[in-house]
């Protein structure tokens, strides 16, 4: 049996593993450099650890601890409350577990973008939260979904100090629509046109092809300059002439892939006037490109969990995906409620990959994931009354 000392010890290690992977942010844990946090060798580190992939195994084990303790609680709270008291005890717990347990979530997702399949325990807890919003806040799925874009943006507001005006039960009790709206979108036809684009040119370049391919064949960690010449068809060090580093590669190609998005979806949505077909043209597009290539989001996932971060250069805003919006806020269409146009565009990308990621998981039809669509852009514009008014 071990000593008490020795689970201290291990436990010690353990949380300094997850300060050390946090810090490096999606780069692999180094055992060496855990072991220098405590001054001992990485030998004696073999005492509590017996392979890195065994310290890997228990972090998981205690953030999944973690994460289930906590939607066991939340769950437990909500069951006792009804309406918008519940809503407010989801929201606010959330944000302050998010806030407080960050690097064991953070360590979880990196865990899991290098799968492609869903995590058990994330689909049952949200399940659950689901069935209990439902039965005591009439709140549908959707709107549970919405709830949770919410969060996270209002965790990323208040990490950046960006929360001087407005907050989510603004956005989930309003929306973001204006007095000047004047009608809903021409749902059918933005979503009919939406399903003529060509994706396919998201695909032609050779080493961008390469790359993608080489990421989804090596879960994104195991990547190399090598592997991807090997399958352009092209020697490594020619590929010397393009990037310097596998990173700048990585980072430089998801760069130039969002650039390519960001020019087709400013090429579709200059097809509007209006400003509600404009901004619904978002969801629609971003839907309908998730549904005919479900395999990005994989992708994506796998690179970030390679260290990659999310591009968001100027040249993808100001000329490509964020023109649209601009054109819809300057119409006088939205009220922001205080957020940046660069923070609501983030919110509604993360509702629309939230709704469409629920529909594939699930294998709902064509018509569901659009409704789900609708019911969404309802949310943004006139927070949950509005999506109450038509159930």
């Amino acid at each position: 049996m071990k000593s008490t000392k020795h689970e201290a010890k291990r436990t010690e290690i353990l949380e300094s593993a997850f300060r050390i992977w946090g810090e490096c942010r999606y780069q692999s844990t180094s055992l060496a450099d855990i072991a220098a946090a405590h001054d001992i060798t990485k030998q004696a580190i073999y005492r509590y650890f017996s392979s890195k992939e065994k310290l890997e195994t228990a972090m998981e084990e205690r953030a999944l601890g973690i994460y289930d303790a906590h939607c066991a609680e939340l769950a437990a709270a909500m069951e006792e409350l009804s309406g918008e008291d519940l809503v407010a005890r989801y929201v606010q717990d959330s944000i302050e577990f998010i806030t407080r347990s960050g690097r064991y979530l953070g360590f979880l997702s990196y865990r899991y973008r290098q799968s492609s399949a869903e995590p058990v325990h994330a689909r049952s807890h949200a399940e659950r939260f689901a069935r209990i919003a439902r039965k005591n806040a009439d709140v549908p799925g959707v709107g549970l979904r919405y709830l949770n874009a919410l969060v996270f943006q209002e965790v990323h507001r208040r990490s950046t100090r960006r929360n001087s005006a407005g907050g989510w039960e603004e956005a989930w009790n309003e929306g973001f629509g204006s007095p000047r709206i004047d009608g809903p979108p021409d749902f059918d036809r933005v979503l009919a046109d939406a399903a003529t684009v060509d994706y396919a040119s998201f695909g032609e370049d050779p080493l961008m092809r390469a790359v993608f391919d080489t990421v989804m064949e090596e879960a994104g960690n195991t990547v190399s300059l090598g592997k991807v010449a090997r399958r352009a068809g092209l020697t490594k060090s020619s590929l010397y002439n393009y990037w310097p580093s596998k990173e700048a590669m990585l980072t430089d190609v998801l760069g130039r892939q969002m650039d390519l998005y960001g020019e087709m979806f400013a090429d579709f949505a200059d097809r509007y006037s209006r400003p509600g077909d404009q901004l619904f043209a978002y969801l629609a597009f971003l839907g309908t490109f998730l549904r005919r290539t479900p395999e990005i989001l994989n992708y994506l996932q796998r690179m970030m969990s390679a260290g990659v971060a999310m591009p968001m250069q100027h040249r993808f805003l100001d000329e490509g995906y964020g023109r649209a919006l601009t054109r819809v806020v300057d119409s006088g269409f939205l009220d922001l409620k205080g957020y940046e146009p660069v923070g609501f565009l983030g919110l509604v990308n993360l509702a629309s990959v939230n709704e469409v990621k629920h529909h594939l998981s699930d294998n709902t039809d064509r018509l569901r994931t659009e409704q789900g669509l609708k019911d969404l852009y309802r949310l943004i514009l006139g927070g949950i009354p509005a999506l109450r008014r038509t159930m």
